[in-house]
């Protein structure tokens, strides 16, 4: 399997399971600690959440036994913070400033100079 599809694949399974733990934290009782345990291992976005993080850690390795770990982590880490803030853009509808906008460019700039410094001649 190509290494980029398995980046992709791991940088949208973080995508997937940073929105999963957030809705799933949404619906925690946390009035004790007892509670909170039961909640957890009572709640389907939970364990979707663990689903993913079985994924992402799955092609994770996967990854970084084909190419550099630098390179894999730079890149799992960028398109997932990117992915993120723009899916929390589209729906949460907040709007992306110049200055924002300028540091997402800046991320995937940064991840393309990374790529392509460390490509195979």
């Amino acid at each position: 399997m190509n290494h980029w599809t398995l980046i992709v694949t791991a940088a949208g399974a973080n995508v997937a399971l940073n929105l999963l733990l957030k809705k799933g934290g949404q619906h925690l009782d946390t009035s004790t600690i007892g509670a909170l345990v039961l909640s957890i291992l009572g709640s389907t976005w939970m364990w979707m959440a663990v689903i993913s993080a079985v994924l992402l850690l799955t092609a994770f390795v996967a990854a970084i036994r084909l190419y550099s770990l630098s390179l894999t982590y730079t890149a799992v880490t960028a398109l997932a913070m990117v992915s993120l803030t723009v899916i929390d853009a589209l729906v949460q509808q907040e709007t992306l400033g110049v200055g924002r906008s300028l540091g997402l460019g800046l991320i995937v700039s940064g991840l393309l100079v990374t790529a392509f410094a460390t490509a195979p001649a």
